[in-house]
């Protein structure tokens, strides 16, 4: 993906917030951080795919550039300051705020707690003093939000998090928070056309869906791909004498057996999803899983593992 154009923002509010961006910014930020912070730890996971809240009941897991920048705030600002901060930056930048709470330890969405959802790729840093409070930090998080931008073609969510430190590490005054940023993929923020899957189609006999979303480990295709499912049987029906064959693939972690029985399983589930739900012929499409077997990247980066963790649909 093209590097993302770096911006910088100088927000004057009055009153008693301050502003959240700092003048001495990193060439590689997609929004600074609040002034006077120190950043303890700055992860850059590259290629994955989070678990981004967009509302009150929703989820949606988007694939992009991944990076989370744990974050001591200046002596005297309080968490809600910081967030405040941060959404005032969102807006600013004409962006909006996707979901906000308050009580962060309460929220559940789709029967999932809020503070799962954060912990997703979230490296364990150990239980020295110096970094206590990071370990237990979902539990102490008491000010959340999500937010969008745009920039370019691109769309780039926004996560923040803050709450005090933990009491055992004497930093039970002292404001921490978490700042994280997924940089989209502009294919993959579109939902695959009819346009995309018969180009594809017609010029390699296969296209790749990435907008078909199971949880890790399961077959189950999830809600967040009505809209893929939607456009794929519109074309199936638009060519009822065509066969196409529903691959699924995976990456390599875990066993062989493992994942090719779990590639097998999510190509019936969206076949079957198809079917009795959108009424293709059965006899239009065949399941096959393929596991590891056909990666697009080397499975040795979090990108090439992204990208290898697919459905195909593929002429016969």
């Amino acid at each position: 993906m093209k590097n993302l154009t770096i911006f910088s923002m100088l927000i004057i509010i009055s009153g008693f917030w301050f502003s959240a961006v700092s003048k001495d910014y990193d060439e590689d930020d997609i929004i600074s951080i609040y002034e006077g912070s120190r950043v303890v730890y700055d992860d850059k996971l590259g290629f994955e795919e989070f678990p981004v809240i967009t509302g009150d009941s929703d989820v949606k897991v988007v694939q992009g550039v991944l990076r989370r920048q744990w974050c001591q705030a200046p002596e005297g600002r309080s968490p809600l300051e910081i967030i405040r901060n941060y959404e005032s930056a969102i807006k600013a930048r004409g962006g909006e705020i996707l979901f906000s709470t308050r009580d962060p330890q309460g929220a559940v969405i789709l029967d999932e707690k809020l503070s799962e959802y954060f912990k997703t790729h979230r490296r364990d840093r150990g239980l020295a003093t110096s970094v206590f409070s990071y370990t237990h930090f979902p539990g102490q998080m008491s000010e959340f939000l999500t937010g969008k931008i745009s920039i370019g073609d691109s769309d780039v969510y926004i996560v923040v998090a803050s709450g005090y430190g933990h009491w055992a590490a004497r930093q039970g005054e002292v404001t921490f928070f978490e700042l994280i940023t997924l940089e989209a993929e502009p294919m993959e923020m579109d939902m695959v056309t009819m346009d995309f899957l018969r180009e594809r189609l017609e010029v390699q006999g296969r296209v790749a869906v990435y907008n078909i979303y199971f949880y890790t480990g399961e077959s189950e295709v999830r809600d967040e791909s009505t809209e893929a499912l939607e456009v794929i049987s519109e074309f199936l029906i638009q060519y009822p004498d065509e066969r196409y064959l529903v691959v699924g693939h995976t990456d390599n972690t875990g066993s062989y057996d493992m994942n090719l029985e779990l590639s097998e399983a999510r190509a019936r589930a969206v076949v079957e999803k198809l079917v009795d739900e959108y009424g293709i012929d059965p006899e239009q499409l065949k399941p096959v899983g393929v596991g590891p077997a056909s990666p697009v990247l080397s499975n040795s980066t979090e990108e090439g593992r992204a990208r290898n963790r697919r459905v195909e649909i593929v002429e016969m």
